[in-house]
């Protein structure tokens, strides 16, 4: 079927005006040139909101065994924080993103409020805002895979420093598919259903699993400091 791009273009305003999901498909004709097309819109990521969870920046910086002194990886070191959840460059807007290196002892306090796609949106919880002067309340987004919690088992009934479970879903009656010790106690966030974590060592073995609310600890500082936020 031989059609215009002025066609096409109305065509696809009206489909999408009037279909909620915009995963449709359609094909038209052949395609041999430039008016035989293939039209494929898929519906695009949308924002879930996260019940506010504690997290740190910088998490394979500090602890992975890559990262010793005069030895680290600035792939790690350098941190990209991103004004919207993409890597795209957009025409006459302003710079996407920063690069921020860690503070001096550990990883940037923040709170996840949501993701979106390959993003989770944070908020910065530190006193000294790393970007900006008076701007705690802004948002902005980092890749999935480069913010931390540290695991700890806070079971009173059995002892401190037993396995931490990690899960095959993101709940307690799921089948436990890996046993982490503390020794690998922080661990990188891959993604989050709920309160719940996806989650990933750094150290020795890769090891992967759903990691219980109960067994998070978001503060930079560790279970040491005291308070896990």
């Amino acid at each position: 079927m031989k059609m215009n791009c002025l066609t096409l273009l109305f065509i696809n305003l009206f489909m999408a005006y009037n279909e909620p999901d915009l995963s449709y498909f359609i094909q038209i004709g052949n395609v041999k040139n430039i008016y035989d097309t293939e039209i494929v819109c898929k519906k695009p990521h949308t924002l879930d909101s996260v019940p506010n969870l504690a997290a740190f920046t910088h998490p394979q910086f500090f602890y992975s065994n890559n990262c010793k002194c005069c030895k680290f990886n600035f792939n790690f070191f350098q941190l990209k924080i991103y004004n919207r959840p993409t890597d795209s460059i957009i025409p006459y807007q302003r710079a996407n993103h920063y690069i921020i290196p860690p503070n001096y002892e550990a990883g940037y306090s923040v709170i996840i409020t949501g993701k979106q796609g390959d993003f989770f949106r944070i908020k910065f919880n530190e006193d000294e805002h790393p970007i900006c002067y008076k701007c705690n309340d802004s948002s902005y987004y980092v890749k999935k895979g480069t913010l931390g919690t540290w695991i700890y088992n806070y079971n009173d009934s059995i002892d401190d420093y037993d396995f931490v479970p990690l899960y095959e879903k993101p709940c307690a009656d799921s089948k436990i598919i890996n046993k982490v010790k503390k020794e690998n106690s922080v661990v990188i966030i891959l993604d989050i259903e709920g309160s719940w974590m996806l989650v990933e060592t750094i150290k020795g073995k890769k090891q992967k699993g759903w990691l219980d609310p109960r067994m998070q600890c978001g503060n930079p500082y560790g279970i040491g400091a005291g308070i896990c936020f």
